[in-house]
């Protein structure tokens, strides 16, 4: 089997040529479809999210669309929200991740041999709070928990910690790379999105770091257990 992960796209629209040139057998795209820091305009942002719908809606078996903070803020009934929030937005843009999660179009993470992709990643604090015991596979149980209490996936506020979320109690679309790699769940390399990165970033143990279009046109390749980096020129 051939995965590409495609780090957060917050608008841009590089996707489109990276599947253009690469075969695979799966594409996983880690979350942030919104919020762009790169002036695209919030109509932009919208049109490229639909057309990555549309994507996923005509190859369900091999595009895999994961939720980032810069799309959760904008779920119903989720009362925070982080920089780059589009108010004049906002109920579009509801609408479209409301409908897509109707659709079974989203979830929050993907697992495939010893790997596990999330927006930010996994630690075993964060699950033992959401009573995970083992008992159910890793990501079934967080996907259905999702669906089933999407709050508990919110920013964790706390009297001490650092505002960004470098701690082990934050979500799978918080956590920063220091608190994950000290308390990752084990047994698994993840592959996340969230810290911006100049390059994909192998440095930490069990952990791929991949949100670097802000920067670079490159993606991740996994193939048969080969992992390499490339670039789209």
């Amino acid at each position: 089997m051939k995965y590409i992960v495609i780090g957060d796209t917050h608008g841009r629209k590089i996707w489109e040529e990276i599947i253009s040139q690469e075969y695979f057998d799966k594409v996983i795209f880690v979350g942030d479809y919104f919020d762009s820091k790169e002036s695209i305009s919030g109509e932009d942002q919208i049109l490229n999210f639909i057309k990555i719908l549309d994507f996923k809606r005509k190859n369900m078996e091999k595009v895999v669309l994961l939720v980032g903070n810069h799309d959760f803020h904008y779920l119903e009934n989720i009362y925070e929200s982080y920089g780059g929030y589009q108010v004049d937005h906002t109920e579009e843009i509801m609408t479209l991740l409301e409908s897509s999660l109707r659709d079974s179009l989203l979830q929050m993470c993907f697992g495939f041999d010893n790997y596990l992709v999330s927006h930010a990643g996994v630690t075993n604090t964060w699950l033992a709070k959401q009573g995970f015991d083992g008992s159910q596979q890793l990501e079934v149980f967080i996907n259905e928990l999702f669906l089933n209490k999407p709050s508990v996936f919110g920013y964790q506020y706390r009297l001490k910690g650092n505002v960004y979320g470098d701690n082990i109690f934050q979500s799978p679309i918080w956590v920063r790379p220091p608190s994950l790699i000290s308390d990752a769940v084990p047994d698994k390399i993840q592959i996340v999105g969230h810290t911006m990165q100049k390059t994909i970033n192998f440095d930490y143990p069990n952990l791929i770091l991949v949100d670097v279009l802000w920067r670079k046109k490159e993606y991740l390749v996994i193939d048969n257990q080969d992992v390499k980096v490339r670039e789209f020129y």
